[in-house]
């Protein structure tokens, strides 16, 4: 499932460096399952906690530190997925986060990389998907799905074809458009220099 051919016809089993402890805040329990089981494979042994609510994700936090946590963007209410990525950013500002999503909706993908996410994947994203999400960002990467990617490219088009004054553009100021905290996450891992396409 997670093995990778090498070059010249060897293999080896995908297991990036290990996250020691991660969080999953799920609402649909099968999601939530297949992560687990994912997360069993790539770190055995590793802590893994999940739950559906944002009440019971705050009570983890308050009592556990994670490396890893993934965020389901449609908790309920509305808006309670970028409001926990920001919380988790705040108390926690080591871990890495991954946003969650069963839709490329281009106003949630904006919402989760403003609040702080670190990934965005698509709930259905297959589980060498996520296991390259992973590997990513034990290396201090961070991971866009592609579907959610080109919107944020778009984003980021948009904003530089707007008419610029002289002396008024700044980096900064482009990403305050975009809502974003900085280039790394408008960029898709797979086109980075010194990666693999």
């Amino acid at each position: 499932m997670f093995d990778t051919k090498l070059p010249g016809g060897a293999s080896r089993v995908f297991r990036p460096q290990p996250f020691f402890s991660a969080l999953v805040v799920e609402s649909d329990p099968a999601v939530a399952s297949r992560l687990n089981s994912v997360l069993g494979v790539l770190a055995p042994g590793r802590c893994v906690v999940l739950v559906p609510t944002r009440e019971e994700a705050d009570a983890m936090l308050d009592t556990l530190s994670f490396d890893l946590v993934f965020v389901d963007m449609q908790l309920y209410p509305i808006g309670d997925g970028a409001s926990l990525i920001a919380d988790v950013r705040a108390v926690q500002p080591h871990a890495r986060i991954i946003a969650l999503s069963d839709t490329d909706d281009r106003e949630l993908a904006v919402s989760a990389f403003a609040s702080g996410a670190t990934g965005y994947l698509l709930s259905e994203a297959e589980d060498a998907e996520i296991a390259y999400a992973l590997r990513a960002l034990a290396n201090g990467g961070a991971v866009l799905d592609p579907r959610v990617a080109r919107h944020v490219v778009a984003m980021f088009a948009e904003t530089l074809a707007e008419p610029i004054r002289a002396g008024d553009f700044h980096a900064d100021g482009a990403f305050r458009k975009l809502e974003l905290r900085s280039l790394t996450p408008a960029i898709p891992e797979g086109t980075r220099p010194g990666l693999p396409g």
